[in-house]
Order: C-alpha cells, then structure tokens, then sequence
C-alpha cells in the first residue's frame, strides 16, 4: 500500500478515530494522543490488513488499544480520581446526548458510538472491542435503554 493511500483512508476516518478514543479517554489531548499513536502503529503494521473494505474497523481497533493503553498509564489518585478528571475541558460540550455518553458504563457506550455515530454494523463492532456479536446486541439495547430513561427525565437504573 501506498503512502498516499494510506493517508487518503486516514484522513477519511480520522473523526471516527477521535470519537472512539474521546468516548473511551475523556480527556480531548489524551484522544489526540491515541489517534496519532493508532496512526503510527497502524501504518507500521499495515501488512496486517488483508482487505481494505475492513480498514474503518482495522483503524478502530488499533485506535481502540492505543487509548487503552493510555488510560491504563494515568496516574491514579487517591479515591480513584485521575489527574485528568481535575482539570476543565478545553471545548463546550458537543451535546446533551455526548454529555448523557460520557457517563454511562464503557461497556454500553463504546458500542453506542460505534454503533449511531460510526455507523458500524453489529458485526464491525463485534471485532473491533473483541466480544461476541450478543453481547454486542445486547450491550446496545441497554445502552439505549439507559439514554431513553435520561432523556425522558429520570436516571434509568442509577447507573447514570
């Protein structure tokens, strides 16, 4: 694969790539972090990548494990509170829905924004946070589950 290419299909799915690190880190630079670190990994190793139709879940994982990666390198303060949970966010909100996101479990919102914002089938997701095509199904349901009780007005089943 050619450079160009490579550059062509990442900056296609860039947004996509910062949506998923953001919804996994919390944090804008640490997202950032992660995409460029995604970027550079995946870019070494695209000799992995046997068909370029996957490239969008392909990118998505590897961004996925770099931003793992970097929360698992925060420093941890006393009572659980990371350093970046202190500081204020750079941006506005993006809306009263990503704001309903950011605070619902991992589990339920990663498969919420690869599922409405990425637009990724069942199937996509279900490789790209390694887990099986049910759990994906059902993960999904409660997260919607969960937005509609906000939404509505009440806090679903206290897990927002």
């Amino acid at each position: 694969m050619k450079a160009g290419k490579f550059c062509e299909y990442v900056n296609k799915y860039r947004d996509s790539l910062y949506i998923l690190a953001l919804a996994i880190l919390k944090n804008e630079a640490d997202a950032e972090d992660a995409v460029g670190n995604a970027i550079l990994k995946a870019y070494e190793n695209i000799g992995q990548l046997k068909t370029f139709h996957k490239f969008k879940p392909w990118m998505l994982t590897v961004t996925k494990n770099e931003a793992l990666k970097i929360r698992k390198k925060r420093l941890i303060l006393p009572g659980d509170e990371t350093v970046e949970a202190l500081l204020h966010p750079v941006k506005e909100h993006y809306d009263e829905l990503w704001d309903v996101l950011q605070k619902m479990k991992e589990e339920y919102r990663l498969v919420v924004v690869l599922f409405y914002y990425e637009g990724l089938s069942l199937r996509d997701i279900s490789d790209v946070l390694n887990i099986p095509i049910g759990t994906v199904k059902s993960r999904l349901s409660r997260g919607k589950e969960e937005i509609r009780n906000v939404l509505e007005g009440g806090n679903g089943n206290g897990k927002i």
